[in-house]
């Protein structure tokens, strides 16, 4: 009988030790936690060392000398003039980048929410067995790889794709807007990223009450005024929860820009890959244009989550 009192007691004892509040926050989110330190936290404090840091000309190795030139350097030197009336502003290479990163990230989440906020209503309002046909229609072209789809879009933009080449069959093409550029990264960024701004949209509507809506138009609301003033009030923490899963991304994407913009844009993703493994190479240049950018995001969210509560991003 001695071993199964021993084989009781321990286990009593490992229920005890589980049932304590800290071991059980320790099970539940330690894992986690684990691995957030090594694949988030540790990257970004080494990225971040290394952006203090210098590279040897020759060696290109780092030498681990705090320094702030790489910073300086992104801001300083800059070699084209834009006017703004009297004052003539010089911007860097870096400055360039994350100015038409943002331009493109912004018009791409506009983009989204206009296509996604439609077919999110009509999603919300549809029984159980039209939104399962609908959701997965719409989201059978996202179940390829990345790559594919940004390649796809690559055969009809150009001057020699089939945008081109069916406005050049009715006599209209070719037509600038359809060649590779910023038009074609906005495009591609807006179909990438369009899933993750339908489906947080759907998530608020689904939770909105549509008798407030009914009650509204019978009171004599018109539908503007219904959107304006009861719908997007209620779904606002879906909106700023899908511009935000679409504008981030957008404004570090590389595969996009480097397949539809054929080098005619430089957004940031790209800029950063030249500085780390380009021609011009300089890890710690690379590192500390990353944290900037990292940085004014940040603070960009930051700002957000002071009105928006960052549990009701979910829905409402």
């Amino acid at each position: 009988m001695a071993a199964p009192d021993r084989d009781e007691t321990l286990r009593a004892a490992l229920v005890r030790g589980l049932s304590r509040r800290r071991t059980g926050l320790g099970v539940t989110a330690g894992p986690g936690a684990i691995w957030i330190v090594l694949l988030l936290i540790a990257p970004l404090a080494f990225m971040t060392a290394v952006s203090f840091a210098s590279i040897d000309s020759v060696t290109f190795d780092i030498v681990w000398e705090p320094t702030v030139n790489n910073y300086r350097d992104l801001v300083v030197g800059g070699t084209s003039e834009y006017s703004l009336g009297p004052l003539v502003y010089k911007a860097t290479a870096f400055e360039k980048a994350v100015l038409l990163s943002y331009a493109i990230a912004t018009v791409a989440t506009v983009l989204c929410l206009v296509f996604a906020f439609p077919l999110a209503y009509v999603m919300a309002r549809l029984d159980d067995r039209a939104f399962k046909i609908v959701i997965y229609l719409v989201l059978l072209p996202f179940f390829t790889m990345y790559l594919v789809r940004a390649y796809s879009w690559r055969l009809m933009f150009g001057q020699s794709g089939v945008l081109n080449q069916v406005l050049g069959a009715v006599g209209i093409g070719p037509v600038a807007a359809f060649e590779f550029g910023v038009p074609a990264v906005i495009v591609g960024l807006t179909h990438a990223y369009f899933p993750y701004m339908l489906i947080t949209l759907y998530a608020s509507l689904d939770g909105l009450d549509f008798s407030l809506i009914e009650a509204a138009r019978d009171l004599g609301a018109s539908r503007v005024d219904v959107i304006r003033d009861h719908i997007i009030p209620l779904t606002l923490p879906g909106i700023v929860g899908g511009s935000l899963f679409v504008f981030v991304p957008s404004v570090g994407a590389f595969i996009t820009p480097q397949i539809l913009g054929q080098g005619k844009v430089q957004m940031i993703g790209i800029l950063i890959e030249q500085r780390a493994i380009g021609e011009a190479t300089n890890a710690a240049t690379a590192s500390a244009a990353s944290m900037a950018v990292v940085f004014s995001i940040v603070v960009a969210m930051f700002l957000v989550f002071r009105y928006v509560d960052l549990d009701e991003l979910g829905g409402v």
